[in-house]
């Protein structure tokens, strides 16, 4: 019986936000639950599971709660153009009638591929800096299952 409950406490323990800003990241990349690094997050291409299928975990809080993960994606999609434009416009010399519409459409797609990644690092990134707040969420999600 003790073994049942050691088990039990180990998954427990195991179930919290991440320990590091790497660990955070790590998670987010891998598009798995942020605080017990298990669950998946996406059903479908586009589509996020309400919640994790090991720990229970509710991703997304309130409408709107994703509206951050639009500047994560649009910040990831400006930086990668501009240094793009900066290194093959000067560095490389590559002419800007070809840069210009080879940026324009990386612009157009990235965004679409990056979508889930972005929901994920914001995620990730909300449950690492409000530790309490994710862990208050959860204990209170625990009535309603």
């Amino acid at each position: 019986m003790q073994n049942d409950n050691a088990d039990a406490d180990d998954t427990e323990q195991q179930i919290a936000p991440s320990d590091s800003l790497g660990q955070a990241v790590s998670r987010g990349l891998r598009l798995c639950c942020p605080l017990c690094g298990r669950g998946e997050l996406f059903a479908a291409l586009f589509r996020m599971h309400e919640r994790c299928s090991h720990c229970g975990y509710r991703f997304e809080r309130s409408p709107g709660y994703f509206l951050g993960s639009t500047y994560i994606n649009y910040g990831v999609t400006t930086l990668t153009a501009t240094w793009s434009w900066i290194l093959l416009r000067f560095v490389m010399g590559i002419d800007r009638q070809i840069l210009i519409p080879a940026l324009a459409t990386f612009c157009l797609i990235f965004p679409v591929v990056f979508f889930r990644y972005a929901r994920s690092l914001w995620l990730s990134f909300d449950t690492f800096f409000d530790r309490q707040g994710a862990m208050e969420h959860r204990e209170h999600d625990k009535d309603f299952n």
